[in-house]
């Protein structure tokens, strides 16, 4: 058996290509962390669930309702996934190569017992969430689980697992060979009873006169018999504990997408479920989208408004510290959330499915002192540029920065125009005018310039407005917002 709660069954198991920087540069780690509230299984299943993003539409949605069966039913949930978390924690013993199998066959009886008992009550479990489930992944693992877990199959089993106690003994037979030497040990059914006496059986056999020979030979066949018995115990045991152990994963993802769904609600923080625009279809639609990663810092997050759902280019502007970079990580992070079948933290946010996501952020200084900024920013873009293809999205944050701007607009310029033809969605944040000017002279109907908001008194809005591109940051608002900050007394600052 198989869980199925992130893939269909039957469908292929394909993934969206992820950048390297995407987790450091989008800040999915406070995201994960916030997912997981200190538990291991938990912040590994988020880890592993927003980075195997669904590559389809369909997908997609599959995993939505999953997860909103999971918000409508939490504690249905939880109590399946404890008993996998219980299953995963069953003790498998190993045992030497050169060991009897009547040895392995002994100490796998004991997990795959309790692992019996744990099957039992996940059934059970199963029996109540059929009737509450509506999600085709949450309703097939349910009809899966009891149709393969009957109580016939459990009564079959336990019959099974005491009879390979061998109480009363053991039961084999052998054929005889050429030279009536015996072959092909096979183990029956073991006697109900220990038997008395001798059985006399017609047919004809040569004593052993050396009686610890014939000991041997005996313990030889018993062992030869058994040694089948035990690899199918053992691997009985083996596929059970993958089933809970990918049940546990799976779980454990919705389980703490839903606690951070929580977490946000409580902060006042809105979420929604994303649409999913039609395949290949550019740019992006948003109303009131939030950096979920500020939202958990307990910050003030404006939400912000962008319509751009025809659009394959988008160019933000704008005045320094004006949330340009904060619209640029919660862009990215709600196309991972999307792509996961997660919630959005926004009132409306609408997206297609990519092909991948990557990011290009100005990086830090090399402290191994081998190459310059620039030579460290043409070499990760180059690695965005082999690994992106059509129907991708790139998120750039001050790319080319660390040359003149004459130089940067001569590199940007071309780049973003080359991968924009080439079915990738770009949004630049940028201080790089002449680019952005020459590029908005063009008037291409697929491009959209923001400008970040800023009042007349200098004040941020934290809002991004359409707007043609201006030379200015206003980096004068902030000269006087720190020079004019009262000085504590003493310290001559």
């Amino acid at each position: 058996m198989r869980p199925h709660l992130r893939y269909p069954p039957g469908a292929p198991v394909a993934s969206a290509t992820l950048g390297e920087t995407v987790a450091a540069d989008l800040g999915l780690d406070a995201v994960c962390a916030a997912m997981a509230g200190g538990d291991a299984v938990l912040l590994a299943a988020a880890r592993s669930g927003l980075t195997a993003l669904a590559a389809d539409a369909a997908t997609v949605r599959y995993r939505q309702e999953v997860f909103a069966d999971c918000c409508a039913h939490p504690d249905r949930i939880r109590a399946m996934y404890e008993i996998a978390c219980a299953a995963t924690e069953v003790r498998r013993w190993t045992i030497g190569r050169g060991s009897r199998p009547g040895g392995k066959l002994l100490l796998a009886l004991q997990p795959i017992t309790e692992l019996m008992t744990l099957l039992h009550r996940l059934r059970a479990e199963c029996d109540r969430g059929a009737a509450v489930f509506r999600s085709a992944g949450l309703t097939e693992l349910c009809a899966q689980v009891r149709a393969t877990l009957p109580d016939e199959y459990f009564d079959e089993v336990g019959t099974h697992l005491a009879a390979l106690d061998f109480e009363h003994g053991t039961h084999l037979s052998v054929a005889l060979g050429p030279g009536n030497k015996p072959v092909d040990p096979i183990l029956h059914a073991p006697p109900r009873s220990r038997p008395r006496g001798l059985r006399r059986r017609s047919g004809a056999f040569e004593a052993i006169d050396d009686f610890e020979a014939g000991a041997t030979a005996l313990t030889r066949f018993r062992s030869r018999a058994l040694a089948e018995v035990a690899d199918v115990v053992s691997r009985a045991a083996d596929g059970i504990g993958d089933f809970f152990l990918r049940l546990r994963t799976e779980l454990a993802f919705y389980l703490g997408a839903h606690t951070l769904r929580q977490r946000l609600e409580q902060a006042g923080v809105p979420v929604c479920v994303p649409a999913v625009l039609p395949a290949r279809s550019p740019g992006l639609h948003c109303v009131g989208l939030r950096d979920i990663g500020l939202c958990l810092a307990g910050e003030l997050v404006a939400g912000v408004d962008v319509a751009a759902a025809d659009r394959t280019l988008l160019v933000v502007t704008g005045a320094n510290n004006g949330g340009k970079t904060t619209f640029l990580r919660s862009a990215g992070i709600a196309q991972i959330m999307l792509q996961a079948g997660l919630f959005v933290a926004a009132d409306e946010f609408a997206a297609p499915v990519r092909s991948g996501v990557f990011t290009h952020f100005a990086p830090e200084e090399d402290r191994t002192l081998t190459r310059g900024r620039l030579a460290e920013e043409l070499a990760a873009m180059s690695g965005v540029v082999d690994r992106i293809g059509a129907g991708g999205l790139l998120l750039c944050n001050e790319s080319f920065a660390s040359t003149g701007e004459h130089d940067a607009a001569r590199l940007a310029g071309p780049l973003f125009a080359a991968l924009v033809d080439s079915g990738v969605t770009v949004v630049v944040v940028t201080h790089l005018h002449e680019f952005a000017a020459a590029r908005s002279a063009e008037a291409r109907p697929a491009d959209l310039f923001l400008r970040a908001g800023r009042a007349d008194d200098g004040t941020r809005t934290y809002r991004m407005t359409p707007g043609a591109p201006r030379p200015e940051a206003h980096g004068a608002d902030l000269f006087r917002q720190v020079f004019s900050a009262p000085r504590e007394a003493g310290t001559g600052y």
